[in-house]
């Protein structure tokens, strides 16, 4: 039971001590810090892990021996009906591009100065071949082109949608082929002979999308317009060597595409893979040559899912590997979230360590109403004295101070979560202004590319915060407490 007198001169003290105003503060803005903070930082990594999520594919199958057969590959993972809903091939390849434009004024040569591989603007690409047939019924590339256009719109630019997908005819969509009329448009913009009339004309161009972000580097392709795709290749030569082959295509540029995936859609270009694999040495129509792969893509039954998609990756890599060559290394097959480990991970490194900084401002806030306490007994020492000497038991004496330091905590943690709760309601509101007004901008969308902050502040997360700082109070209030109780009233009234 607590002592009449001890509320009331817990009271007292608080308002006779503007200094306790100081700590009432710091627990605010540690737990409106803490909320808006974080909640902020939670929305990036939920609309991170969204976009990821729509880039990757449900199910990989990768790190397959060179010169993989995608027929075989098929058939061991079909096999598996149970499991597997629809397969499709993928061929990666690393390779460069560049916009053929009518001559003006001679050539245009790149230096090998001028190729920088963490940039996008000489060209260098991460080139994707797809199945256009198989690819939409295991990846969202159809969502990915109608997002393209949103996704310029949002930044004040014009951009049509690509229709390469809504060929009706499989044989042109299988090869990404634009109008007639577009392709007759481009090359006659190019400078390359054409038809006299665009009506006798025929799509020849295999076509190729871009990720939406290459529009800074490339801001005045058309679709038509003609694209040469330079790639490498190292055959053996037959004496234990290889020799470095270089190949070109033209391509159409087909228009644009945005997974949401700001890595994938900077550095990917896709493409047909019957395309890619002539590239590569393996037309389809020479002898001997095979429907290479280095990826396949799976999408699994609805109904697998949960703990059963372990199981799964298990049963399919066991699959695939029984077709593969004896004493090939073991293939993979991996999640959306194992393609993408190391970014994931990364992502979900800084949250933590945002966390624990978040926490240390906490933890600073806490020794603000401890020194406030602290200071308070030490000033009251004659005052605890008096007390004993009256008959106020240790209890009583530490239950003033420890009722001090959990009002401090209470209203700041209140306080703390009020303005927390607007601040990220309204967040984006008062961004909006501050842009409007002054033309500064608390979270750049520039720097984060995003017209948008994104704000995830759950209920969950709100009771934690609000809970753990009542009890951090709570512990840092019971330690001056405790000092008053513990003082003897002869020493207390003898101290100077």
């Amino acid at each position: 039971m607590i002592a009449a007198f001890s509320p009331f001169l817990a009271l007292r003290y608080l308002l006779t001590r503007r200094i306790n105003l100081l700590g009432v503060l710091g627990v605010m803005f540690a737990v409106w810090a803490i909320l808006l903070v974080d909640s902020v930082f939670a929305g990036f990594v939920t609309t991170i892990r969204s976009d990821v999520r729509n880039s990757t594919t449900q199910l990989l199958v990768t790190d397959l021996p060179h010169d993989t057969g995608y027929d075989a590959v098929r058939l061991a993972l079909e096999a598996e009906r149970d499991l597997v809903a629809a397969t499709a091939p993928r061929l990666r390849h690393h390779g460069m591009f560049q916009p053929r434009r009518a001559p003006r004024g001679g050539e245009r040569r790149v230096e090998s100065s001028q190729v920088d591989f963490d940039h996008t603007e000489n060209g260098f690409a991460i080139l994707l071949g797809i199945d256009p047939l198989r690819e939409p019924e295991v990846s969202g590339v159809r969502g990915w082109i109608d997002r393209a256009p949103t996704e310029f719109a949002e930044r004040g630019i014009d951009r049509p949608r690509a229709t390469v997908f809504d060929e009706s005819d499989p044989h042109r969509r299988e090869r990404l082929l634009v109008p007639d009329a577009a392709e007759w448009l481009a090359r006659k913009r190019a400078g390359l002979p054409i038809e006299p009339h665009s009506e006798d004309h025929r799509s020849a161009w295999p076509g190729a999308l871009l990720g939406w972000r290459r529009i800074r580097h490339a801001p005045q392709l058309n679709p038509g317009d003609p694209l040469d795709v330079v790639v490498a290749s190292f055959p053996s030569d037959g004496k234990g060597g290889a020799s470095l082959h270089t190949h070109s295509i033209p391509l159409a540029f087909a228009g644009w595409f945005a997974s949401g995936h700001r890595m994938f859609d900077e550095t990917t270009v896709l493409l047909p893979i019957e395309t890619l694999r002539t590239l590569l040495g393996h037309d389809p129509m020479d002898d001997g040559a095979i429907d290479l792969v280095t990826d396949v893509a799976v999408r699994l039954r609805d109904e697998v899912a949960g703990s059963g998609l372990v199981a799964a990756q298990q049963r399919l890599q066991a699959a695939v590997q029984k077709v593969l060559p004896q004493g090939s290394k073991p293939c993979l097959v991996v999640d959306w979230e194992q393609q993408n480990e190391v970014f994931l991970s990364a992502v979900a490194h800084e949250q933590g360590m945002m966390q624990f900084v978040l926490f240390v401002v906490m933890l600073v806030a806490a020794f603000v109403i401890y020194a406030t306490l602290h200071m308070m007994v030490t000033q009251k020492i004659k005052d605890i004295g008096i007390l004993s000497a009256l008959g106020g038991s240790p209890r009583a004496i530490g239950t003033v101070f420890l009722l001090g330091g959990v009002t401090i905590g209470t209203i700041g943690t209140l306080l703390g979560l009020g303005t927390g709760i607007v601040s990220a309601l309204y967040l984006n509101d008062a961004n909006d202004w501050f842009y409007a007004t002054f033309g500064l901008e608390l979270f750049p969308r520039r720097l984060f590319d995003l017209p948008r902050v994104p704000c995830d502040l759950s209920p969950s997360w709100i009771a934690k915060v609000g809970i753990g700082a009542l009890l951090l109070a709570l512990v840092v209030a019971w330690l001056p407490a405790r000092k008053a109780a513990r003082l003897h009233p002869v020493t207390a009234l003898s101290h100077e």
